[in-house]
C-alpha cells in the first residue's frame, strides 16, 4: 500500500472520530418541571429529545431550614421518562436532579401550593352572587350556607344553597345593609368568607320647590327613571283641591313639573317604574307674599300719598285728611278736627260763620241797623260833637273797631276764623266748645257796656268804657 493511500485512510478515521464526538456532545441529559393548576408537578427526563426510562430523579428543598416539602426524595422515571410530584402544602423552592448513565443535570423550580376551595361574593349593592372554585376551577354542586353575623339582624337571603354548573349561587337583595357569613363545602373541604351587603337604592321619588311649581324627580338605583308613571292626588283628610292633581310621565331627566298650589294642600305623589312603586307625601304651600309693602310704615305711606298730590288745585288738606282717616292704623275718631281748613269744618254750618269761637261777633252785637242794643245815635264820629273829638277820643268812641261784621278788621277776622278752625282740628270737641263759650261771654259783656254807657252827658259821645 502506498504511503499516499495510508495518509488518506488516517484522515478519514480522524474525521469519523470527530463526528462521533459531536454526536456524543449533542446527546446530553435534560430535565424539566411542569406545574399543574391543582399544585401537583411533573418531572420529565430526556436525552436527544427522547424520554429516558429508569433515570434517577432526586428532589430536595433549597432552603431546608425554613421550608419543607412532603414530596422531597428520590424517584425513578417511568417509560415516559416522567415522575409525578405531589402538591406542596405551602409554596416552596426545590432542586430536581436527574442522572442517567454518566450524565447528570439539575433544575430549580418554585412549587406553589394549590388555591384549593375558594369562594367570592360580588355585586354587593344589588343581588349578591356567590362563586365557588376549587383550584381556580368552577365547582358544581358545592354546598353554600348563608347566615348573618349578628343574630339580631335578619336577612331575607339567609339559608342553604347548591352551586350550579358555573359554580354560582344568586342571593336576594337585602332590604337593609347587613353583614353575612358565606360558607362553601366541597369534597371534605370548606371555606368561609364574610361580606357586607348594601341595600340597593331602588325606586325613589323626590319633590322640590313645594312653595312654587313643584318638581317631581324619579330615580331607580340613583339613576334618572325616564317614562316613569307619576300620579298626584290630594292626601286623605284634605278639604281642599289641588289644580295639579292627575297622571304624568317623566322625561329623560326623570322629572315632572307640577302647577303651583293655589292654597296650602297635602298631596300623595306615587311613582311606578318597571313593576316597582314608591309613594311620597308632601305639603304644598302658596308662595310667600312680598312683606315689603306690609312692613312699610304709615308715615311713609302718607308721605308717598302727599308726593302724588303736589300742585293740586284748591289745596290737599281734604284729601290728606281722608287718606289719614282711612289708612291710619289708629283710625282717628269722627269728632277729630279735619286738616282741610274751614271747608272741611263745615262752611255755613254751626262750626262756620255761626261759630261761637273767638273772633266772631255775637248776633246781638250792634251793627248800626236800628238794634236796641249798641251805642245811641249821637255816639261815635257821627254825633253832634264829633268834630270836636280828637284822635285819641276816637279810640274810645263807639264799639271796638274789631267788633261786628262792619269793623275795620273784618277781613282779618275771616282769616282768623280759618286759622282757628285749623288749630281746633287737633282738639277734642269738648275743649273747643268751652273756649267758644268763654269768648262769647266776653263779647256779650263788651256789647252790654257799649249799649248801657252812652256817654257822660256833655255831648262828647264817648263810647263804652273799656
Amino acid at each position: 500500500m502506498s504511503k499516499r493511500t495510508t495518509a488518506v485512510l488516517l484522515i478519514a478515521v480522524v474525521a469519523l472520530g470527530a463526528m462521533a464526538g459531536v454526536a456524543a456532545a449533542d446527546g446530553h441529559l435534560e430535565v424539566g418541571v411542569d406545574k399543574d393548576a391543582d399544585g401537583t408537578s411533573t418531572v420529565t427526563v430526556t436525552e436527544n429529545d427522547s424520554a429516558v426510562e429508569n433515570a434517577t430523579v432526586n428532589v430536595s428543598v433549597v432552603d431546608a431550614e425554613n421550608e419543607s416539602y412532603a414530596g422531597a426524595g428520590e424517584y425513578e422515571t417511568d417509560a415516559n421518562g416522567t415522575v409525578d410530584l405531589e402538591a406542596p402544602a405551602e409554596d416552596v423552592t426545590v432542586e430536581v436532579t436527574a442522572a442517567s448513565g454518566n450524565d447528570t443535570v439539575t433544575e430549580t423550580a418554585d412549587l406553589e401550593a394549590p388555591d384549593g376551595l375558594e369562594l367570592d361574593v360580588e355585586n354587593t349593592d344589588g343581588e349578591p352572587v356567590v362563586t365557588v372554585t376549587d383550584d381556580d376551577t368552577a365547582v358544581e354542586n358545592a354546598s353554600v350556607n348563608v347566615t348573618t353575623t349578628d343574630e339580631n339582624v335578619t336577612y331575607v337571603g339567609a339559608g342553604n344553597y347548591e352551586t350550579d354548573e358555573n359554580g354560582t349561587v344568586t342571593l336576594d337583595a337585602p332590604e337593609e345593609d347587613v353583614t353575612i357569613d358565606v360558607t362553601a363545602e366541597y369534597e371534605n373541604d370548606s371555606v368561609t368568607e364574610t361580606a357586607d351587603l348594601e341595600a340597593p337604592e331602588g325606586l325613589a321619588v323626590d319633590v322640590e320647590n313645594t312653595s312654587g311649581e313643584p318638581v317631581v324627580t324619579v330615580t331607580d338605583d340613583g339613576e334618572a327613571a325616564e317614562n316613569a308613571s307619576v300620579n298626584v292626588t290630594t292626601a286623605d283628610g284634605q278639604n281642599v283641591t289641588y289644580v295639579g292633581a292627575g297622571d304624568y310621565e317623566t322625561g329623560e331627566n326623570g322629572t315632572v313639573t307640577l302647577e303651583a298650589a293655589e292654597e296650602n294642600v297635602t298631596v300623595d305623589v306615587t311613582a311606578e317604574y318597571e313593576n316597582d312603586t314608591v309613594t311620597e307625601t308632601v305639603d304644598l304651600t302658596v308662595g310667600e307674599t312680598d312683606e315689603a309693602d306690609e312692613d312699610e310704615s304709615f308715615g311713609q305711606l302718607m308721605q308717598d300719598f302727599i308726593d302724588r298730590l303736589q300742585d293740586r288745585e284748591g289745596g290737599i288738606g281734604a284729601a290728606v285728611s281722608d287718606f289719614a282717616t282711612e289708612n291710619n292704623p289708629g283710625n282717628a275718631p269722627d269728632h277729630a278736627g279735619s286738616p282741610g281748613g274751614p271747608d272741611d269744618a263745615g262752611n255755613g254750618s254751626d262750626a262756620g260763620n255761626a261759630s261761637d269761637g273767638p273772633g266772631n261777633a255775637p248776633d246781638h252785637a250792634g251793627n248800626g241797623n236800628g238794634s236796641e242794643q249798641g251805642p245811641p245815635d249821637h255816639a261815635g264820629p257821627n254825633g253832634d260833637d264829633g268834630d270836636d273829638a280828637n284822635e285819641s277820643d276816637d279810640d274810645n268812641r263807639g264799639p271796638p273797631s274789631d267788633v261786628g261784621p262792619n269793623g275795620d278788621d273784618g277781613d282779618e277776622t275771616e282769616e282768623d276764623d280759618a286759622d282757628d278752625a285749623e288749630a281746633d282740628e287737633s282738639d277734642e270737641e269738648e275743649e273747643a266748645d268751652e273756649d267758644d263759650d268763654d269768648d262769647a261771654d266776653a263779647e256779650d259783656s263788651d256789647d252790654d257796656d257799649a249799649g248801657n254807657n252812652p256817654g257822660n252827658g256833655n255831648g262828647q259821645g264817648n263810647g263804652p268804657q273799656n
